[in-house]
């Protein structure tokens, strides 16, 4: 079952980066839409099975290459809008 009172939209955004001093620079990024309707949906008790699987991004990044990834909640009602929630999602590694 699907509860639109829940989001009014949802998303995930996975970044690539290049690990260096100070601010790592984004060398890849890809926004993965349609996590809204599995946030949302349930059997009709209420569990959620909470699996969300994304299509692959790749980029050949070389050396100390890291993964990064962001959550874009909009709650439905609440007028703000998309609210960002960061996490790291690697260490950076050498190939």
């Amino acid at each position: 079952m699907d509860d639109p009172t829940i989001f009014d939209g949802a998303k995930l955004r996975v970044q690539i980066k290049q690990s260096r001093e100070g601010t790592d620079p984004v060398v890849d990024e890809r926004d993965f839409p349609g996590l809204e309707a599995r946030l949302e949906d349930s059997t009709s008790s209420g569990a959620r099975s909470g699996i969300y699987r994304t299509p692959t991004i790749s980029h050949r990044a070389g050396a100390a290459a890291l993964g990064d990834s962001a959550l874009f909640l909009d709650w439905h009602g609440d007028g703000r809008g998309y609210q960002r929630h960061d996490y790291t999602a690697s260490r950076p590694f050498d190939p």
